[in-house]
């Protein structure tokens, strides 16, 4: 069925539509946790919900990390970066991965941050790094943001 387009959205609607595909129908055991209808299981809820699109970042959530999006230089694509720990501590010897919870790498190379956000002391999407084969930065913008 799908949530609806308009009108109130309520938890138990969202829990009906993750548990039957029923959005506004069906019997639900509270309580609701909305860390398991995003995440899936039963952690805080009276049912098991099951896994939904494990595509979407950050799913399983991890708030570990913290993310924002660059782009090698001579590429137009951006892609998705994660740091475990706060964006405001990165620094030289950071780092960085391509996947929420570390578990890939980026690839070898000088990098641009395509968010405007502040990263290494740089906004406006001016900041940019390096970072080698290990995922270490090695070079960042503090003090110089925009090439």
């Amino acid at each position: 069925m799908g949530v609806p387009l308009s009108g109130t959205i309520s938890m138990l609607g969202l829990a009906q539509e993750a548990l039957n595909g029923t959005y506004g129908s069906g019997t639900i055991n509270g309580p609701i946790s909305m860390y398991d209808l995003i995440n899936s299981g039963n952690a805080g809820s009276g049912e098991t919900y099951p896994a939904i699109n494990q595509n979407c970042l950050p799913n399983p959530a991890n708030r570990s990390y913290s993310s924002f999006t660059a782009s090698i230089y001579s590429q137009f694509n951006c892609v998705n970066v994660f740091y475990l720990g706060s964006l405001g501590s990165l620094t030289n010897g950071s780092q960085l991965y391509s996947s929420n919870g570390g578990a890939t790498n980026l690839t070898a190379g000088n990098y641009y941050v395509c968010d405007n956000i502040t990263v290494f002391g740089c906004t406006e999407n001016c900041a940019f790094f390096t970072i080698n084969s290990s995922n270490v930065v090695t070079a960042n913008s503090a003090g110089v943001c925009c090439p």
